[in-house]
């Protein structure tokens, strides 16, 4: 469990330059029945001040963006605070946040950017991951052909 959990939450993976999506194998997985539209993202939160570094704080503000897996090794080792990162399952199938707005205790309320390791493309037309399916409508005029 422990190998396991190494690969799936060390970061982006890629074959041959391109991102491979990684996630836990189960039963009654059907590849061919398997819709991705939720994928786990890396999603990194630059310049956020460090009272936010908190595994229950960090993991609220990254539930506003889809349902947190798992934290950074440099979180709870403090051996990077330019940025926090958190793995996070999100529907890509919808545009991915620039920003999220988080709530202080007291109640005062900041925009505050995201980042992505990687964009996936998504297609609204077959349902699949790796490209993005774009109608275009060029009308082209009759060419005189001598």
């Amino acid at each position: 469990m422990e190998d396991k959990n190494k690969v799936l939450y060390s970061g982006t993976h890629t074959i041959g330059n391109k991102p491979i999506i990684l996630k836990s194998w189960s039963a009654d997985f059907n590849f061919y029945d398997e819709v991705l539209k939720t994928i786990p993202q890396w999603v990194s939160f630059p310049n956020l001040p460090l009272n936010y570094w908190g595994k229950i704080t960090l993991s609220r503000i990254a539930s506003g963006l889809g349902c947190p897996i798992y934290a950074d090794d440099c979180i709870s080792s403090t051996t990077r605070i330019s940025y926090a990162r958190v793995l996070i399952e999100m529907d890509i199938s919808k545009e991915l946040p620039k920003c999220i707005i988080v709530q202080d205790p007291p109640g005062k309320e900041f925009e505050h950017v995201v980042e992505y390791d990687w964009v996936p493309q998504y297609c609204h037309k077959c349902l699949m991951v790796g490209h993005d399916f774009v109608v275009t409508q060029e009308v082209a005029e009759p060419q005189l052909v001598m």
